[in-house]
């Protein structure tokens, strides 16, 4: 009996404890299939679903009348993991693609490095893919884990190197980008970012905010589900609108020529910059596609320098066409009238040990201040500056502009200088220098050095009686208008100056500039460089009876300004007043887009 009841004792327990294990399993299985069915339907679908980061499009930039002058163009590109190179070596699959590709082992596996040691997420084998490596890849796919055929938007530029200083390019984000960008606004290593010109400045209105998707893939990772869930929306960049009209754009392009310089011209009115040409220059569009190292060195070892914006990256002294800063100057300190003669000029004059020469070595004779102004007179200038003190003049070049950055999109622009008491005190000390630094100021040469852009506004300032705004090169978004500080000096002499300025085109230096069916006033300039020829120089403005845009036309190596740089002044002002944009102007519309 006893080994009954243990026996049944054991079966019970062993009843119970089966019982236990299928109440537990089947409380395992309600939880798991009811209570967390959503998460682990959520865990199954994230084991065969891989995000995908999509690039937003960046905005478009367009001229003043909405002709495309970049977008963006869809390509694909054949993709690796960056496992795929380990030490510098690739593995069986990359070293697979290299050969069926044809493409140049170590070339290809030294661009790859850089991809890597840049932080890319994948490296790019082959951008730009064409159809038929396209094809091959996606037939193949079972034995290229891994590879990836990846679409993204390419920026273009319509116009290459036509306007490559002005829009500027892009170009990937490297550490650098990121360090210096607030935040990291959501760059990753690899991304596109502006790095010159309106592609950097507005950067903030052309990005556009990346997307995030998942998508279902198979083994091989390539993508079989047909949903498509987004977790993060794309939003393309917005459209940047520049000041520029390309068909003068296009004009000021063709009058320079192949020489190397540039010319600018700006709205009186408004100071929109309506063409501005920097020579030699650079294809945008090799920026944006993987530049072999052979191009990349021949563009940057080019001595005439084809990045180097002369628009508003290079000073020069402004030679003669400074000689209204220093009539103005002079005519404001009470120091001559528009009448005044002063000794006569045979060529020069001694000034301590030293002879200062005048361009013309026959002389001048005897002028008074219009036409010294009209022909150019280095001598009455000379006369005209010991008058002065430096720090007069150096206040009546500033009064314009000089001496400061003006545009609104090149942080790199260069303030060029206007020597004044200080620095003259800082350079040479306070008993090291005499006032004959007066006698090559005076003429706009020594230490004075400008922009193109920044004499363009001179010009513009001159003709508009100082109401010009600084130089923008955006229509749109609009910036903020900040209006000038009014000039120091008569209207009454503001007027003389013009004046002169229109008889220097009409009879004196600047005759090449000379038109027959329009007005203009301008000035020359024959600016000195130690390092070869003279820079030829010429400003300007039309018409002379209700001024509309101002030129600066600036040649390196050219010599005299009269014979070189007015021509190309005249040739840009015909186009300008045979344009639609001239018309516009002519009605008050010319900040209509």
């Amino acid at each position: 009996m006893h080994e009954d009841r243990e026996l049944l004792l054991r079966q019970r327990t062993f009843r119970f404890i089966v019982l236990a294990l299928f109440l537990i399993l089947v409380g395992n299985l309600f939880y798991m299939m009811v209570l967390r069915h959503g998460f682990y339907k959520d865990q199954a679908l994230e084991n065969r679903q891989v995000r995908f980061r999509v690039t937003a499009p960046r905005g478009r930039i367009t001229d003043r009348h909405g002709a495309i002058l970049a977008d963006n163009l869809y390509i694909a590109d054949i993709t690796l993991p960056r496992s795929s190179l380990v030490a510098g070596v690739g593995d069986s699959t990359l070293t697979r693609l290299i050969q069926w590709f044809d493409l140049p082992e170590d070339e290809t596996l030294e661009r790859l490095r850089q991809q890597k040691k840049r932080g890319r997420r994948r490296l790019i084998l082959v951008p730009n893919a064409s159809m038929p490596r396209i094809s091959a890849v996606q037939e193949r796919e079972r034995q290229l884990p891994g590879v990836r055929v990846e679409s993204r938007p390419r920026r273009r530029y319509l116009y290459g190197s036509l306007l490559a200083h002005l829009v500027g390019y892009v170009g990937e984000v490297g550490q650098a980008d990121l360090d210096t960008t607030s935040g990291g606004k959501n760059y990753r290593l690899g991304d596109e970012i502006g790095k010159q010109g309106a592609e950097a400045a507005m950067e903030d209105y052309l990005r556009g905010n990346n997307g995030l998707k998942l998508e279902e893939v198979n083994a091989a990772n390539r993508v079989v589900g047909r949903r498509t869930i987004w977790l993060d929306e794309v939003t393309p960049g917005a459209d940047v609108t520049m000041t520029i009209s390309l068909p003068l754009q296009t004009e000021m392009d063709m009058a320079l020529g192949d020489g190397v310089g540039c010319g600018v011209a700006i709205s009186v009115k408004t100071g929109q910059v309506l063409a501005a040409c920097s020579k030699p220059t650079f294809d945008s569009n090799l920026m944006t596609v993987s530049i072999s190292s052979s191009q990349w060195n021949t563009l940057i070892n080019d001595p005439a320098k084809p990045f180097f914006n002369r628009i508003v990256q290079a000073t020069y002294p402004p030679a003669s066409i400074y000689k209204a800063v220093t009539s103005l100057a002079a005519l404001s300190a009470d120091v001559v009238d528009t009448g005044t003669v002063l000794d006569p000029c045979f060529g020069g004059m001694e000034f301590g040990n030293r002879y200062f020469g005048c361009w013309k070595r026959s002389g001048h004779g005897i002028v008074d201040h219009t036409d010294a102004m009209v022909f150019s007179c280095d001598t009455y200038y000379y006369q005209l500056g010991l008058r002065l003190e430096i720090d007069q003049l150096a206040a009546a070049a500033r009064a314009f502009g000089l001496g400061s950055p003006c545009s609104d999109i090149y942080p790199s622009e260069s303030s060029g200088n206007i020597p004044d008491k200080a620095f003259y005190d800082r350079r040479f000390g306070p008993r090291g220098w005499t006032r004959g630094v007066l006698l090559n100021n005076s003429i706009g040469q020594g230490e004075i050095l400008v922009t193109p852009l920044q004499m363009a506004l001179l010009m513009a300032r001159v003709a508009s009686s100082g109401k010009t705004p600084d130089p923008t090169f955006i229509l749109d978004p609009a910036p903020e208008f900040i209006a000038p500080t009014p000039l120091p000096f008569k209207e009454s002499d503001l007027k003389w100056c013009r004046d002169a300025l229109w008889q220097t085109v009409g009879r004196g230096t600047g005759k090449a500039a000379k038109q027959d069916s329009f007005s203009v006033a301008g000035k020359t300039g024959t600016a000195q460089n130690s390092h070869g020829e003279d820079h030829a120089w010429f400003v300007c403005f039309a018409p002379v009876e209700n001024p509309e845009v101002a030129v600066a036309v600036l040649l390196e190596n050219a010599g005299g300004g009269g014979s070189m740089a007015a021509p190309i002044a005249g040739r840009w002002l015909e186009a300008w007043f045979s344009s639609e944009e001239h018309k516009l102007f002519s009605k008050g519309k010319e900040g209509a887009s």
